[in-house]
C-alpha cells in the first residue's frame, strides 16, 4: 500500500515537474522562433535606370532607397537630386533612377534647339497661348529635347511634373506624337489639352 502511495506521489511530482518545465521555457523558445522569423523575412524591390546593377535587389524589411541604391551602384549620369535617400521601400516596388540631361542649348538662355525659344531671350514667363480659340502659339516645345526649364513653361506643368516627362521619355525613348504625353503619370486628357497646341515631337 505505501509502495503504491509513493508510485501516485512520485506521478504527481512529475507531472508537476514537467508543466513547470513547460511554462518557464516554453514561452523563451517561441519567442526566440517568432525572432529568428522576423529577422529572416526580407523585401525584394526593382531597380532599374541609369545604374550599374539594375534588377532584382533584396533587402531587410526596414531598407530605405539608399540601402538599394548602394547595391544598384548609380551610373555617374545618375540624377540622385530628384530620388529621396531616406524614403522606405517596400517589397515589390519599382525604383527608376533618372539620368541626368545635357545642358539645354548654347549660353546662357538655356534654349535648346527646336524648344521654340530665340536665341539670346529669356525662359522666365510661359509661352504665350491664347485661351478658347484655334490661335497656335509661336514656338512650340519639342518635348524629346527640352529640359526641366523649358517644359515647366507648359500650361500645367510645373517642375515635378516636367522631371516625370523626362524620365518617361528616358525609361521608354522618344515621343513619337505629341498625344503620348497622356501616358505620363499626371498627365490626364484636360491637362493634355492645355499644353496641346504649344508642344511638337519634330526636329
Amino acid at each position: 500500500m505505501e509502495s503504491k502511495i509513493r508510485w501516485v506521489q512520485g506521478g504527481v511530482l512529475a507531472i508537476l515537474v514537467l508543466g513547470a518545465a513547460w511554462k518557464l521555457f516554453l514561452p523563451h523558445g517561441e519567442a526566440a522562433q517568432v525572432r529568428q522569423s522576423t529577422a529572416s523575412r526580407e523585401i525584394v524591390v526593382y531597380v532599374t535606370g541609369a545604374v550599374t546593377n539594375p534588377g532584382l535587389v533584396r533587402l531587410p524589411l526596414d531598407a530605405r532607397l539608399d540601402d538599394a541604391l548602394k547595391k544598384a551602384v548609380p551610373q555617374v549620369n545618375a540624377n540622385l537630386e530628384v530620388l529621396n535617400p531616406a524614403e522606405k521601400l517596400r517589397d515589390g516596388q519599382k525604383i527608376n533612377v533618372p539620368a541626368k540631361q545635357p545642358p539645354a542649348g548654347d549660353g546662357a538662355t538655356g534654349a535648346s534647339p527646336g524648344s521654340g525659344v530665340p536665341a539670346g531671350s529669356t525662359t522666365s514667363s510661359p509661352t504665350p497661348v491664347v485661351s478658347g480659340s484655334s490661335a497656335s502659339v509661336k514656338g512650340k516645345i519639342n518635348i524629346n529635347t527640352a529640359g526641366v526649364a523649358e517644359l515647366d513653361q507648359l500650361p500645367g506643368v510645373g517642375p515635378v511634373l516636367a522631371q516625370r516627362i523626362i524620365d518617361y521619355r528616358t525609361e521608354h525613348g522618344p515621343f513619337a506624337a505629341p498625344e503620348e504625353l497622356q501616358n505620363v503619370s499626371g498627365i490626364g486628357a484636360k491637362t493634355y489639352e492645355k499644353m496641346a497646341a504649344a508642344v511638337t515631337v519634330g526636329p
